[in-house]
């Protein structure tokens, strides 16, 4: 143990931060003022948190922490704030969007799987590869018809003008019978009104009415039957002629239709090859997908982090250099806070002799003359350098300032005054 002399002596925040916002904006709310606490907040731990992706309880499709949450999670910590209403906006959206699609499609993810290797499998009969292989050979088959049809026939020079023949027969029969009846009756010499009997079947009678002289009556029954059957028959023939302004080649159309055909088959067999290649995979393929969609809100979650400013360290505010309303660039600081919990005592000494790292400096002495007993405050060396002149030493020792009551021992940036101080090395 030695005694040295102090040649210059004072108290540093042992940490000391000028807090900026990582964007621009303006500055919307102040939360602190001067000498207030500043929790420091674990941003490592929130934003590790934030990217385990925590869901709802019991709702796997929704998110935790949107812009509400977060607010609830950091206002003990916030010291200000920018406006950052989009950033808001932004924030819900994502998650919202994120969980409309985990319903459509990463809630069933197995089933949807199961389909999509059941239609697109090339091993499977009835797949869209299957199909595009018969579709491919349906139209070389049709190609190879037609093509053989023109060349039976002649037909593979330019058509200037197309012929339609038209042949119908018509033919039409039938038959119709008419059937009659007929009932006539003739009365004469009538001398006064009687009744009159129904003629006998045999058409003729002599009937007398009393009171009078005999009535002669007549009565002629005839029936009549007619039968008609009648028939033609006519036919008629139509050439017709069509003559355009285009010419057509029908034998190198079939052929140009093929190829055409061929190249927009090749094109699709080769998307669903190219496509198929996922299906082995497609449970990792969808997780990945996911992720994306989570990694999309995990940045806008951290963009409206980005807008509340908090301290990394505990400690109180000691300076504020902006005020609600006032123009934030990025990195400009805004609000400083220091940590007097622990202080660092900067010390110029003369000591003869070597001075170690890891050795204890011993401070006593009358806080502002004050009467009574002495202010003793210790604590390790931590950086030690010599001077040009012999036995001077710059010396920094990191001390805990607070006393049995948790207050502050030394105030920052206090200068010892060197006829009441002592200082030991140890």
């Amino acid at each position: 143990m030695g005694t040295a002399k102090p040649v210059a002596l004072n108290v540093r925040a042992s940490q000391a931060s000028h807090l900026c916002f990582e964007t621009g904006g303006i500055l919307g709310e102040l939360e602190t003022e001067l000498g207030a606490k500043a929790y420091g907040f674990d941003f490592a731990k929130f934003h590790a948190t934030l990217g385990s992706l925590p869901t709802v309880p019991s709702h796997p499709a929704r998110l935790l922490y949107d812009f509400l949450q977060i607010q609830a999670f950091t206002t003990k910590f916030t010291l200000a704030s920018l406006r950052a209403e989009t950033n808001k906006t932004t924030l819900n959206r994502a998650i919202n969007s994120r969980a409309n699609a985990f319903y459509a499609k990463y809630a069933n993810a197995p089933a949807i799987i199961a389909k999509m290797n059941t239609m697109y499998s090339p091993s499977i009969s009835g797949s869209k590869p299957n199909r595009l292989d018969i579709l491919a050979s349906i139209s070389e088959t049709q190609m190879l018809q037609l093509r053989s049809a023109y060349l039976a026939d002649g037909r593979t020079s330019v058509v200037r003008n197309t012929e339609s023949t038209l042949h119908s027969m018509l033919s039409t029969s039938g038959s119709a019978t008419t059937t009659g009846l007929s009932d006539e009756k003739d009365v004469s010499m009538a001398v006064s009104p009687g009744t009159f009997l129904a003629p006998p079947a045999a058409g003729l009678a002599s009937i007398t009415v009393a009171g009078s002289r005999p009535v002669e009556e007549a009565v002629h029954m005839g029936i009549e039957d007619q039968h008609t059957t009648s028939s033609s028959e006519a036919t008629d023939d139509q050439t017709i002629v069509n003559t355009d302004y285009g010419y057509r080649i029908p034998f190198l159309e079939n052929l140009a239709q093929y190829e055409r055909a061929q190249i927009s088959l090749i094109d699709e067999q080769f998307g669903q090859f190219m496509y198929g290649q996922n299906l082995p995979y497609l449970a990792a393929v969808f997780a990945n997908e996911l992720m994306v969609i989570d990694s999309d809100v995990f940045r806008t979650q951290i963009a409206y982090l980005n807008t509340i400013l908090m301290s990394p360290i505990e400690g109180i505010v000691t300076g504020i250099y902006k005020n609600p309303g006032d123009a934030v660039r990025a990195g400009e600081p805004v609000v400083r806070v220091e940590n007097n919990a622990t202080v660092l005592l900067l010390a110029t000494l003369v000591y003869r002799g070597p001075i170690a790292i890891g050795a204890t400096l011993d401070v006593s002495t009358q806080l502002f003359d004050a009467a009574g007993p002495p202010t003793s405050i210790s604590g390790p060396i931590v950086s030690v350098r010599g001077q040009l002149e012999d036995d001077h030493w710059e010396v920094i020792a990191k001390c805990n300032n607070l006393d049995g009551a948790g207050k502050p021992i030394l105030p920052l940036g206090y200068h010892f005054d060197f006829d009441d101080t002592t200082v030991t090395i140890t």
